[in-house]
């Protein structure tokens, strides 16, 4: 089996000396927040190799062998995150270089690349050995189970199931005052909401669907307390079917209640576009993503240690026996556990400054694009392009914490923030104004009428243009693309409910203001991260046992489904569950990552070079 290998080159930045100089339209940081989550000067040389802080210099892994929940509060989680963001991104010496010349952690040789799936639905794992470029796919909309993930105008996430009844002009709906009736005419009223007629020409007044209820949720504060905060309706995902009545999507639970899905999302997977390098409403790049595994993930799987991620120092005695008993390279930092990475990339071609974003070689597939409103995929057609980061997730295990801590980072240009709340020096609460203003790689310049919408989506073989009612038509445009809840926590004006913003830019202050100019990771800043009570597995739904930024969503890889209000919010966990019906205090199985099942064992009669 031939499989796509990676190859890199390392992009150092030329960044400004001033701490919050960014290219017009790029996000910047309240400076008066207060510093309620720092690294010392100590700590922050401490991470570094040789122990001193150097531009672009080497820095270790986070110890993931302590429990971080130990000292209480969020701090300790998103200071593992930064860490470990630190480590992935940084150079790491010539004796473990992968594909290229000079190669970034996450992409060196004790990491592997995970390959799409192949025709049966099966990943492998890829050495990061050979010097060809990487072989990169387009990002769509998460799936949930392998399906198209929607969501509803009340909050909850929709998984739209395949086929559907033979009527599926004219469906069959449930009536408010009993009864049922055939939809002759759908239409979007100009609040967005759904309305249906019959033959007619009368509205049908339609039966509320029987949804989840809200749950409170109890935040945990840097002093150990915990604090009750409104949840957002339940996410937990509700199997419909997709009907078309006159151009307009309708979509129907097994009771015959029709769920409102937001206006302009559609059952298809969801293309992001950003804007072309020539300005709107032109798209020339595609986001493209991929996904990589350490050694300590790939040998845990291939020795099928299900159902629970390694979480101390004897998971990994296993783990090290089994790879010295099969000829597998020894581990490399294996205080790091288990860790995956998602990362979302751009062509370096469509951003003014290439060099201020971690860079990778890769090969792409080519569309005939000469149909504005069609780009056909051109099949065994690829063609090399050097490609910038613009979103990161982080994923891992630590001791305790088997659910695996869910941290996230953008680079400082990708899109505008909705409101948010913070803490500042003075103990007081302040509120930052959404600001959709400059120029942003996923927005469009012009009106933000229109938040989050899919402009396009992935009809095998083609890529076709999504009007803003959902269905297929008109050109493909590039959204606008809104961070609902900057910093994970949508605003508030208790301490209680922005304390997780808080800590968390008090965090991008402080590792940001302590690396040296010319440091490209001083373009990246973490969004937030989340994990759950005590390790236990997460339930579908802002639960309460979770515990961190309960609305972490990256504007470039949860870009649909982040919703259209501040109210509307999910996180990793809506579809990161170990299962269904999985308690909240049952503890966290492998089922979190969507990957581990299905990727084939490493094979160990011939084992990877070095």
């Amino acid at each position: 089996m031939n499989l796509p290998r990676i190859g890199l080159t390392l992009g150092l930045t030329v960044a400004a000396t001033a701490l919050f100089l960014r290219p017009v339209g790029a996000q910047t940081l309240p400076n008066d927040v207060k510093p309620s989550c720092v690294f010392s000067q100590g700590q922050f040389a401490a991470m570094f190799v040789g122990g001193a802080v150097t531009p672009n210099g080497a820095v270790l892994p986070a110890n993931s062998l302590v429990n971080p929940g130990a000292s209480g509060g969020n701090c300790p989680f998103f200071q593992w995150a930064d860490q470990m963001y630190m480590w992935l991104t940084s150079p790491v010496p010539a004796g473990a270089r992968g594909p290229g010349p000079v190669t970034r952690t996450m992409f060196s040789s004790s990491f592997y690349s995970v390959s799409p799936k192949d025709s049966n639905g099966i990943r492998h794992f890829v050495p990061n050995v050979d010097q060809a470029p990487f072989a990169m796919g387009i990002r769509t909309t998460k799936p949930t189970t392998m399906l198209p993930l929607l969501r509803a105008r009340s909050g909850h996430l929709v998984q739209v199931l395949p086929g559907g009844p033979a009527d599926s002009a004219s469906p069959t709906v449930r009536l408010r005052g009993g009864g049922s009736a055939r939809v002759a005419r759908a239409v979007r009223a100009r609040s967005g909401a759904l309305r249906v007629f019959d033959a007619a020409g009368r509205e049908l007044q339609l039966r509320p669907p029987t949804l989840p209820r809200a749950r409170s949720v109890a935040l945990v504060m840097r002093d150990g307390k915990r604090a009750p905060v409104v949840a957002p309706n339940d996410p937990s995902t509700i199997p419909v079917h997709r009907f078309v009545v006159g151009g307009t999507a309708v979509f129907i639970d097994a009771n015959g209640d029709v769920v409102d899905v937001e206006e302009g999302q559609a059952d298809t997977n969801g293309v992001l576009f950003t804007q072309g390098a020539a300005g709107p409403p032109q798209p020339s790049q595609l986001v493209y993503y991929l996904i990589t595994v350490n050694d300590v993930y790939a040998y845990s799987r291939t020795m099928g240690m299900n159902p629970y991620f390694p979480q101390n120092q004897g998971d990994l005695d296993r783990i090290a026996a089994f790879a010295g008993a099969n000829g597998l390279p020894p581990l490399v930092n294996p205080q790091a556990l288990a860790i995956e990475t998602k990362s979302s990339w751009i062509e370096a071609s469509n951003v003014p400054d290439p060099q201020d974003y971690v860079q990778v070689q890769a090969t792409l597939p080519v569309f005939d694009t000469s149909n504005p409103n069609q780009w056909v995929l051109k099949p065994g057609q690829t063609r090399t392009a050097t490609m910038v980061m613009v979103g990161l997730h982080v994923v891992g295990s630590t001791q305790g914490h088997g659910e695996m801590v869910w941290a996230s980072f953008e680079h400082f240009g990708n899109a505008a923030n909705a409101a948010y709340s913070y803490t500042n020096l003075n103990n007081a609460v302040v509120t930052v104004p959404q600001n959709t203003s400059g120029a942003w790689l996923f927005a469009a310049n012009g009106s933000a009428a229109q938040l989050n919408l899919q402009t396009a989506a992935w009809q095998s073989p083609m890529i076709v243009g999504q009007t803003p009612q959902g269905n297929p038509g008109g050109p493909v445009t590039v959204p606008f693309v809104l961070r609902m809840a900057p910093w994970g926590t949508t605003p508030g004006t208790a301490q209680s409910a922005v304390s997780p913003n808080t800590d968390t830019i008090s965090i991008n202050n402080s590792r940001i203001g302590q690396l040296p100019p010319g440091d490209v990771r001083r373009n990246y800043f973490q969004l937030g991260a989340i994990w759950t009570n005590g390790g236990t597995a997460p339930s579908s739904g802002t639960g309460a046992n979770q515990l961190g930024s309960l609305g972490l969503a990256n504007a470039t890889l949860e870009t649909f489904v982040q919703g259209t209000t501040a109210a509307n919010q999910t996180n990793c966990f809506g579809c990161h569950v170990s299962s269904s019906s999985v308690t909240p205090t049952a503890p966290a199985t492998t089922a979190v990552s969507h990957i581990y099942g299905i990727l084939a064992p490493l094979p160990l009669s011939s084992p990877r070079p070095r």
